[in-house]
């Protein structure tokens, strides 16, 4: 009975110690015997052991992730540098076409019409103040002139109509012509005996049926007319009234030149004002395209067991 007793405590020591070097295996390495199945005999079925990391998994593990994540941020890198860069083939020398300084070119065809249609708009559009207070401000002063020339210039246009209105008289002018000159019908249009060289003559001009600007203008310059003055043919008077009349109409035309003047340089201050416009833009452009003449060239280099970028960076002035 003893003897019986002491065989069943010796087969559960030897159970025991077959149990712990069987949970110790699990924590080896393959190459130890850690982590196959293992099936014991007698009344055991064979069940799965745990399978644990050994520690240089692990470290092949954390070091596979990591150039996960250097992957993902090279990717991301490229993704945001492709907005930036225009790749030329294979080549890793880049050139970036988005000024980094946030300069944006301005239009010379714009700038052009602006200034054609208001004298320092363009300039104004290209950052060019002065002139364009310079170039309005003479175009305001010239148009300010036109009105001020064009209103006295009209002014003594009426003056001196209503002076020739009252003073000239086209009946008299007529009744010259038919007592001095044998014209019967009293028009200038009708030949009349000339009884110096004894012929036929016609007279060099005829009096308009309207009371136009030629007919204002015929009044006073052609000596044919002068009969028609009030003043004629008083002595000593030397065409008094005439003379005034032609300084009148003088003086008219001379501020309706002057009217005249003042819109035929403003026109030309607009198409200079214009090209100036354009120059101005072009040197505006240019002047910022200085800071965006850059080229980037990337390389990918490795260092500390680490992939990461290397940008180089050349500036033309």
């Amino acid at each position: 009975m003893k003897g019986k007793s002491f065989r069943t405590f010796g087969f559960l020591l030897l159970l025991v110690f077959a149990l712990f070097s069987h949970s110790r295996s699990g924590f080896l390495p393959p190459e130890a015997g850690g982590y196959p199945t293992e099936t014991l005999s007698g009344s055991f079925a064979a069940r799965p052991t745990t399978i644990l990391i050994s520690k240089d998994e692990k470290t092949s593990s954390i070091q596979d992730q990591l150039a996960k994540n250097n992957l993902e941020h090279y990717q991301k890198f490229s993704q945001l540098s492709n907005s930036y860069f225009v790749y030329e083939g294979d080549s890793t020398e880049e050139k970036i076409t988005a000024d980094v300084y946030g300069f944006k070119g301005k239009s010379v065809k714009r700038a052009f019409v602006y200034s054609l249609i208001v004298p320092g708009a363009g300039e104004l559009y290209a950052n060019s103040k002065i002139k364009a207070v310079l170039f309005f401000g003479l175009d305001a002063t010239l148009w300010t002139l036109y009105f001020n020339y064009h209103k006295k210039g009209k002014n003594k246009e009426n003056e001196y109509k209503g002076f020739a209105n009252q003073h000239w008289k086209e009946d008299d002018y007529r009744e010259w012509l038919i007592d001095s000159l044998g014209i019967t019908s009293g028009s200038d249009q009708d030949s009349f005996w000339n009884k110096k060289e004894t012929r036929y003559d016609w007279l060099s001009h005829h009096l308009p049926d309207k009371k136009d600007q030629q007919y204002y203008e015929m009044i006073g310059k052609y000596d044919q007319f002068m009969f028609g003055w009030d003043d004629f043919p008083v002595p000593d008077t030397n065409q008094a009234l005439r003379n005034a009349y032609l300084n009148m109409r003088r003086d008219s035309n001379n501020l309706l030149n002057k009217a005249k003047y003042s819109v035929m340089f403003s026109l030309a201050n607009h198409i200079l004002s214009a090209f100036d416009a354009a120059i101005a833009v072009k040197k505006h452009n240019r002047k910022g395209e200085r800071f965006s003449q850059i080229h980037l060239q990337m390389r990918l280099s490795e260092r500390d067991d680490e992939i990461v970028p290397k940008l180089s960076m050349s500036m033309k002035f």
